[in-house]
């Protein structure tokens, strides 16, 4: 790893010369848009010392606009979600997977590239496995979402429950923080969210939360470009993003902020993503 951040920070020094680029940095609203500005900064300001660049965030009203404004270019370097990155290299032949976003699991201690979608009850709502849930109220995060949707859904049904037809009501909440917010309130009785919401939850609220089940490894996260930057800028601001170490003070960030364990970037085969692209087609 070391010897391969070495190589990276080389590539850097290489493209110091080229011109410095304003590069549009988007994201997802996954959780409190002020939490993702604040960790987006300490990216951009990663990204500003390693590259030359300079950088400014954009977090978008939902995962649509994310996904609309990479095909649109109106901004230049996507974090996108699973699903929406699938979509996008199907679509957008422009869009260019840079790397994939990595974190230090909960329970093992190891750096990887995947992480879980739970469906979850407030425990004190007395609902103690995934047959209780008929009838009763769910929350989902957003039709985009890959753990907070797309992934659950799939769980659901692959369980003999139809989220059509088997609930009292579906809502979506858009943020997975917002799921966890309505279970803790009562005003739904289970939802679905994404591991690194529920242990974020479980460090601030105790064991309020029951999970009723647990997804299959999903693929995390990845950055991309959109086509908008030329392909020297798209290089170093990929070397860049390699060369994080777990030790940064943007996954540190993102652990005290978010509650998510920030590892740094991968860099994956395209194949990697396979297991999502069936869910792209759940309604």
């Amino acid at each position: 790893m070391r010897a391969f951040a070495a190589l990276a920070l080389a590539l850097l020094a290489t493209c110091a010369t080229a011109r410095a680029a304003e590069i549009r940095l988007g994201i997802f609203p996954s959780n409190d848009p002020a939490k993702l500005y604040a960790v987006m900064r300490v990216l951009g300001d990663y990204l500003a010392a390693h590259t030359g660049d300079t950088y400014t965030t954009v977090v978008t009203r939902d995962y649509e606009e994310l996904e609309q404004r990479v095909r649109e270019r109106t901004v230049d370097i996507a974090w996108v979600n699973t699903l929406n990155y699938v979509r996008l290299a199907a679509d957008v032949p422009a869009a260019r997977y840079l790397a994939t976003y990595m974190e230090r699991n909960e329970t093992t201690g190891r750096i990887t590239p995947f992480y879980r979608s739970y469906v979850v009850a407030a425990a004190a709502s007395g609902i103690a496995d995934l047959g209780a849930i008929r009838g009763k109220r769910f929350a989902f995060t957003d039709h985009a979402s890959t753990s907070g949707y797309a992934v659950p859904h799939q769980m659901l049904e692959e369980r003999g429950i139809d989220p059509g037809r088997d609930f009292a009501s579906v809502v979506f909440l858009k943020r997975h923080d917002r799921v966890v917010e309505a279970l803790l309130a009562g005003s739904v009785d289970a939802g679905a969210i994404s591991d690194g919401t529920y242990f974020t939850a479980l460090r601030s609220h105790g064991d309020a939360l029951r999970i009723l089940a647990e997804s299959d490894p999903i693929p995390l996260d990845a950055i991309v470009s959109s086509g908008s930057l030329p392909p020297a800028t798209v290089r170093r601001v990929k070397a860049a993003l390699l060369a994080m170490q777990p030790d940064d003070a943007f996954c540190h960030a993102m652990r005290t902020t978010l509650g998510w364990n920030a590892a740094g970037f991968a860099e994956r085969d395209d194949r990697f993503y396979d297991s999502v692209r069936k869910l792209s087609r759940v309604p």
